[in-house]
């Protein structure tokens, strides 16, 4: 099942291994001054990893849970809270807006 539709899929051309947070988005909030292998550790961290629907993945971009959420409901508090904890695990530094917006949806889990 794709976590940001609900949908399944019988094919593995309809998915993409997408990043939580993705790499851009790490890059630009401390990233950019890792060691090559702790890029490569996360970008294969399975924490941060997961199968979704390739059009969704596509949509989602570079962006962070303040621009971009899934489609699918029941699955965005989870999103959120595994978004913080991947970018925590690795010591990212969300801006002070984005850290604001995080907590007042982890405060308000029904976003639509």
């Amino acid at each position: 099942m794709d976590p940001y539709t609900g949908n399944f899929y019988e094919l593995a051309s309809d998915l993409d291994v997408e990043h939580i947070v993705p790499l851009k988005w790490a890059h630009e909030r401390g990233g950019a001054h890792w060691s090559r292998a702790k890029k490569r550790a996360f970008a294969e961290d399975p924490d941060n990893l997961w199968l979704v629907d390739d059009g969704r993945n596509q949509s989602k971009g570079h962006r962070g849970p303040d621009e971009w959420m899934p489609p699918y409901g029941p699955v965005q508090q989870y999103y959120l809270r595994r978004f913080i904890a991947v970018a925590e695990k690795y010591g990212l530094q969300a801006t002070p807006a984005e850290s604001r917006i995080f907590l007042a949806m982890l405060e308000s889990p029904h976003r639509g």
